[in-house]
């Protein structure tokens, strides 16, 4: 019995290794896929230029990153008890997440039936379809992170995230400069329907790579507060959120870093705007953007593998500082770049601590839980943070925007350093948690 026990034991062993190669290959590979398509059709720059083609507010570009937000970050608190009674996730993931896909294909339709005469209509139905995919990414990504999270060794989450989204953004160097050929040779509205076209081709090849993926079994929960009212689980988050004094020191400083996001759909428009760029030009500050992120992902995984994700979020943050300080005194291509660099090294910092700093906070059986309610609680600052940037910009201009953007990034950068604990330290006392 005992021989029957240990070989068992190997054979399971070898079996978990098969799957976390096929798993780092397969699940990683569809984050690539999808990051390349993401790129092409650039958040940081297609989009804001896009909609700065039918309208000249800087109140509508800026509601791109808040529309975005409310989208992602809205009913992540909803699914998570749901997810958290689900053994195998993946099935649910792959529902949703066609309706995360779609509305790119939608979007490269009716940018050539619209644009001719219809820009309220145009612009109607890009918010529509923007808030449709990410609503679709919000729904799907508590169980996306937990089933990650399960599939790939802690000890590597890190280099995981960071080689994949590297990878993704290699791609998306490519994708960005198809993207600047495209708005330099191809006339409106084609080059913005092809862009969104390519976006799409790109998130169906990762739509079957993701559902290639071997998914480990999870530990359900299934308390009793699963069949509780939505009041009552409200009470129950409620409660978590007072007994565990790290994650809510997390949530304080991850507002302040959503606050430091002023800035970012601004920063294309200023350049065509006041900073002498041409629409090729801002376009090719997109290469500069996903260079950027493509160096950062690589490093900040391995950084948060060596020394916590919490030093990634924290560096990552300052970068957002550094690109603020940088736009406030930027003109011409080369001064934008360094603002789009420090930009680029921004968001992969905080992305990546996004997906991994969180899942070392909790239980594993309430991994989900605590995503959604990270997410849930980043999300007043990160929609709210675009639209005030877009009145001021309106009201004082482009710097005060980017001013209180560095100021915001700052202050949340040293709460990061020196009053969030490391969940990796194990260094809270018992009288911190309660």
């Amino acid at each position: 019995m005992p021989v029957r026990a240990e070989t068992g034991a190997r054979e399971h062993d070898a079996g978990n290794a098969r799957n976390m190669r096929w798993n780092f290959a397969f699940f990683g590979g569809d984050i690539a896929l999808f990051s390349l398509g993401l790129s092409i059709s650039s958040s940081y720059t297609i989009l804001p230029l896009f909609v700065a083609h039918l309208t000249r507010s800087n109140v509508a570009v800026a509601l791109i990153p808040a529309i975005r937000a409310l989208g992602l970050y809205g009913p992540q608190l909803l699914v998570a008890p749901l997810v958290e009674r689900l053994r195998h996730a993946l099935p649910f993931i792959l529902l949703a997440t066609i309706l995360e896909r779609v509305p790119y294909l939608v979007l490269a339709f009716g940018a050539i039936a619209l644009a001719g005469g219809n820009a309220g209509a145009l612009l109607a139905l890009f918010f529509a379809m923007i808030f449709l995919a990410l609503f679709a990414g919000g729904i799907t990504y508590p169980a996306w992170l937990d089933m990650i999270a399960r599939s790939i060794p802690r000890t590597w989450l890190g280099r995981f995230m960071g080689f994949w989204w590297g990878a993704g953004n290699v791609m998306g160097i490519g994708g960005a400069a198809i993207a600047t050929v495209l708005l330099a040779s191809v006339t409106w509205p084609l080059n913005f329907a092809l862009c969104f076209a390519m976006t799409f081709a790109a998130m169906v090849i990762s739509f079957v790579l993701l559902a290639l993926g071997r998914e480990p079994a999870r530990v359900t929960h299934n308390p009793p507060a699963a069949r509780l009212s939505m009041s009552a689980q409200a009470h129950e988050i409620a409660a978590l959120v007072r007994q565990d004094g790290a994650l809510r020191r997390l949530l304080i400083a991850n507002g302040l870093v959503g606050m430091a996001t002023m800035a970012g759909a601004l920063y294309a428009v200023s350049a065509a705007r006041l900073g002498g760029l041409s629409d090729p030009e801002v376009g090719a500050e997109s290469t500069v953007l996903f260079v950027a992120m493509t160096v950062g992902s690589f490093a900040w995984g391995a950084i948060g593998d060596r020394f916590g994700h919490r030093a990634t979020l924290h560096w990552g943050t300052a970068c957002a500082g550094v690109a603020g300080l940088a736009a406030l005194v930027a003109h011409g291509f080369l001064a934008y770049g360094v603002v789009f660099l420090a930009l680029g090294l921004s968001i992969s910092g905080v992305l990546l601590a996004g997906f991994t700093l969180i899942t070392e906070f909790g239980p594993e059986e309430r991994r989900p839980t605590y995503v959604a309610l990270a997410s849930v609680a980043y999300a007043p600052f990160v929609i709210g943070a675009p639209i005030l940037g877009g009145f001021i910009a309106n009201a004082w201009g482009y710097p005060p925007v980017f001013a209180v953007t560095a100021l915001f990034a700052t202050v949340a950068a040293l709460m990061l350093r020196f009053w969030v604990p490391d969940p990796r330290m194990k260094t809270i006392t018992s009288s911190e948690r309660v």
